[in-house]
């Protein structure tokens, strides 16, 4: 009676999968449900089944019954089951998170060269994440989903090669990426050919991909491509289409490509020169921390060049400060004059301000080293001016 019964949904389960093959989901998941119920040694209907409730595909959406169906599957030998308990357990999804457990899982499915299996455990070694962290490991198993064909695999294991010092895989593996359509694996053999890295040096080859992944929406090809227009560096110098990379790339919140659409309006190259929209710019591209923005912004603040933006000496002031905090020693030097002379502050202080011209001169700012010099110091350290 059992082998009769067993027979029986043998033949609904295969009509169940036709089905769900040709995406009827609603239709093949009653009939998923019916197998489930009554033939329990069908793990397959039990992934698919899942499959259905984890995505609500043709039922209501049941994660955490889809959970405990992935496991039965998957305990069982279903490869990609066991691929989604990892998934269910890396993001949480039917059952609590638990790296350790998802990296368990994915090596589980790994072994039988489930492409996305091994992509999300070569991620996981190469983020630390459930398991000790380990670039060597990261990239073998990222190597054997890229050669499966996961693009998402091809960057993130030439990634690990350049770490590895391994130029030449990285930029095959770049390369294969750029022509499976990824943006990023364009930008990044761009940045090979444009270089030498791993490849031999090739303009032409770095100005194809910089404008395929710029066409591709590659915020960082947009601004490089830009930067290569607006200098000439490789191709004919065209500030009209630098200023429009500028643009795209500004528009989508990117500072360098902030800042230097910023020095377009200030200088007035390709477009009409407009000083208050200059800062607008430079306000942008500082508050991302774009250290060169603070300077040009306090720059411009301190003496502006269009007659109807008014001096903000205490603004000037606060980015002079965050420019030298930042490491910058022409930043610092200014920081310094600031102090010193009550430039934008309340009360001046000698002490600090030769503070930042001998942090300026360390690092390297001639004139720094210049304004050092007319400081001394007298009883018990205290910081003076000289006499003169």
């Amino acid at each position: 009676m059992a082998e009769y019964v067993i027979n029986q949904y043998r033949g609904v389960y295969k009509r169940a999968l036709e089905l769900y093959q040709d995406e009827k989901f609603k239709e093949s998941y009653p009939m998923f449900e019916s197998v489930v119920t009554n033939d329990e040694s069908n793990y397959d209907a039990c992934h698919y089944l899942a499959d259905l409730l984890y995505y609500g595909k043709g039922c209501p959406k049941n994660v955490k019954r889809a959970f405990q169906l992935y496991m039965k599957a998957a305990t069982n030998k279903v490869v990609d089951a066991s691929y989604m308990v990892g998934m269910c357990y890396l993001t949480g999804q039917g059952i609590g998170q638990d790296s350790t457990q998802a990296v368990a899982w994915f090596t589980e499915a790994a072994k039988y060269a489930h492409p996305l299996s091994q992509y999300y455990l070569g991620l996981s070694y190469l983020k630390g994440e459930g398991i000790t962290q380990d670039i060597p490991r990261a990239a073998q198993w990222l190597v054997h989903a890229a050669k499966q064909g996961i693009v998402d695999a091809q960057r993130d294991a030439a990634s690990c090669y350049e770490m590895l010092g391994k130029l030449k895989g990285a930029a095959t593996l770049y390369l294969a990426g750029a022509e499976n359509g990824d943006p990023l694996c364009m930008e990044k053999i761009a940045d090979c050919y444009a270089e030498g890295k791993g490849c031999l040096q090739c303009t032409e080859l770095a100005i194809h991909y910089y404008e395929l992944a710029s066409d591709g929406g590659n915020v960082d090809a947009q601004v490089k491509l830009g930067q290569r227009y607006y200098e000439g560096n490789g191709v004919p110098q065209d500030i009209k289409k630098a200023l429009a990379l500028f643009t795209q790339a500004a528009n989508q919140d990117n500072p360098i490509a902030q800042n230097a659409l910023a020095l377009c309006y200030h200088l007035g190259d390709g477009i009409l020169k407009n000083d208050q929209t200059a800062i607008m710019w430079w306000e942008k591209a500082a508050n991302q921390g774009n250290v060169d923005a603070m300077i040009h912004l306090a720059e411009n603040l301190t003496e502006p060049q269009d007659p109807y933006i008014d001096p903000d000496l205490v603004t000037a002031k606060f980015w002079w400060t965050k420019a030298a905090e930042a490491g910058d020693a022409y930043a610092m030097y200014r920081l310094g004059d600031c102090l010193e002379r009550g430039i934008g502050v309340s009360v001046i202080n000698i002490e600090d301000a030769y503070n930042w011209y001998r942090l300026s001169s360390q690092n390297g700012f001639e004139e720094a080293t210049e304004a050092c010099t007319r400081f001394t110091k007298g009883m018990g350290g205290k910081i003076k001016l000289k006499k003169i």
